[in-house]
């Protein structure tokens, strides 16, 4: 390994839990105790003879000794420090380091407690503007002042005439009673209005945020459903690039599902009624979506316990999440489908990962072949590792995934020179970039924007997706063809404004974390946010 600076803090936690002395585990491995001893506090190098043993002895796959959940501690605690909550204390990247090696449950800790922060704040946040909204205000505050008016006479009646008759006060104290039960019922309205958009302490991330981040844990890769994609293949006779067809006689035969069209007004896409055994498909399917549709339902009915499976193993919070794990799920089996592993990495390969010549060989859509190629992570048997982002035109990141090494933020909007922004200024058109990270990694990526139509005089979704791969890989794409990969061409770039190094960027939007700027109102650079170097007095 080129660089194993922390795997004495890694070897020393996988002896602990599996309560192995020192003396005992430096004997079955044949050193010292004292040598173990300074491997374990990282004074020693760790030969890879030697860590092939430790990992026998501790029973512990080679996975387990990599950096990659340490880059991922480290490159989550950088982008939570560039709240503003921590502008005071700004944090150094040697220390992040040292702590994600070291104490990575403590890491994992402070990540939990920020997204914790980040829930509350986002509902008072939520809670905030519904109260500020003018026509709520009104109405509410009149109803609070009519009702508390009322309730508060009332009882000033029934304090200052100590002499009412019996019947009278009771008269008094039902009207008080029933405007309390109104302004009770009030209250609650305001409470549960408040709520729609609450979320419990506990699962503090979005739903959607934690099944992308079991893809991420699990590489994007699960050999369960390409073995069931396989088996079904062979099962049904499908044959590649043709699958539609094949895929709606395997459903009514095997399933006793009936396909129709749905109407295209409904703006339903796909809906399967489990007691009739009917599947609906929207008329605005294009073949390759409407294709894809079928293998989805087909792997929700035949791989229900391999997607259940995995559900189990994410570990999700909520419902929700399952929900959505479980459709992600059926979409990566229908990708695997359609694009059979061996047949689309190997026609990849030789194609130099030309999209859309993947995309006529498979009968897939151009979003569709993107995820696919991020998908083939099988070991000693994978594609160029990808990382794969898709944004809509407001710069929200409703996709991410990295086997790249690229950081995608979690928080908040990624750099604007990203080449995924840049591909909304030529729809339709394949965006080529050089980029380079601050820390000096250059990587090549290219993005296109994908539109989606429910059919005429229906609203449009318009989305860009950008894939990239270090600039290592560039070569074995065809995009990188009469492209100069030098990295000293590539364009600056970074993650996000608040913790990227960059202080003299033109796009910069918000200060960077590790640099305190002086804004000097006489001297202006291209945004305020963004340093200059003194200009030269002019001569007179």
């Amino acid at each position: 390994m080129a660089d194993n600076s922390h795997l004495g803090s890694k070897i020393r936690r996988l002896r602990q839990r599996q309560e192995i002395r020192q003396s005992d585990l430096a004997r079955h491995i044949g050193i010292s105790p004292s040598y173990l001893n300074l491997i374990e506090h990282n004074r020693r190098p760790v030969t890879a003879a030697l860590l092939l043993k430790l990992a026998d002895v501790l029973e512990a796959d080679l996975k387990a000794f990599s950096e990659d959940d340490e880059s991922r501690l480290v490159a989550e605690l950088t982008e939570l420090l560039g709240d503003a909550l921590f502008a005071d204390n700004p944090p150094d990247s040697l220390e992040l380091a040292n702590m994600a090696a070291t104490a990575p449950d403590m890491c994992q800790v402070t990540i939990d407690l920020y997204r914790a922060y980040r829930g509350v704040r986002d509902d008072l946040q939520a809670l905030s503007e519904r109260f500020s909204e003018e026509h709520y205000l009104t109405t509410r505050d009149y109803e609070f002042r009519t009702l508390l008016t009322s309730v508060r006479s009332f009882s000033e009646i029934l304090h200052d005439n100590i002499d009412l008759e019996p019947e009278q006060r009771r008269q008094f104290l039902g009207i008080i009673v029933e405007e309390s039960g109104k302004l009770a019922g009030l209250i609650d309205q305001v409470l549960e209005g408040s709520d729609e958009n609450q979320t419990d302490l506990g699962p503090s991330l979005l739903p959607s945020e934690e099944v992308s981040d079991f893809f991420q844990q699990r590489a994007n890769y699960f050999p369960e459903l390409e073995a069931a994609a396989d088996l079904l293949r062979d099962e049904a006779a499908l044959k590649t690039g043709d699958m539609g067809h094949g895929l709606g006689e395997y459903l009514h035969r095997s399933h006793d599902v009936r396909i129709e069209t749905e109407t295209a007004a409904s703006g339903v896409i796909r809906r399967f009624d489990r007691q009739l055994r009917r599947l609906w498909l929207s008329p605005a399917l294009v073949v390759q979506s409407r294709t894809f549709q079928l293998a989805v339902q087909a792997g929700l009915l035949r791989c229900d316990a391999e997607i259940d499976g995995l559900v189990a193993e994410a570990g999700l919070g909520a419902a929700e999440g399952e929900a959505i794990c479980r459709l992600a799920l059926a979409n990566y089996f229908a990708a695997a489908l359609l694009m059979p592993y061996d047949e689309f990495l190997a026609v990849a390969q030789r194609e130099r990962y030309d999209i859309d010549v993947l995309c006529r060989r498979f009968g897939v859509s151009y979003s569709q072949t993107c995820h696919r190629l991020s998908s083939l992570r099988r070991p000693n048997a994978s594609g160029v590792p990808f990382h794969l982002v898709r944004v809509d035109i407001a710069g929200n990141i409703s996709l991410r995934f990295s086997a790249s090494g690229m950081r995608v933020p979690r928080y908040g909007g990624a750099c604007p020179r990203w080449a995924v922004h840049a591909a909304f200024m030529a729809p339709g058109a394949i965006h080529r970039q050089l980029e380079r990270m601050p820390d000096g990694t250059t990587y090549f990526g290219i993005a296109r924007t994908v539109t989606a139509t429910t059919g005429f005089g229906g609203p449009r979704s318009h989305h860009a997706i950008g894939m990239g791969c270090d600039v290592s890989y560039a070569r074995e794409l065809v995009y990188a063809d009469g492209l100069d990969l030098d990295p000293e061409r590539a364009l600056p770039i970074g993650v996000s404004c608040r913790v990227c190094e960059r202080i003299d960027c033109r796009q910069r939007a918000l200060p960077p974390l590790s640099h305190r700027l002086e804004i000097d109102a006489d001297l202006r650079g291209p945004s305020i946010h963004a340093s200059v170097e003194s200009l030269p007095v002019p001569q007179q």
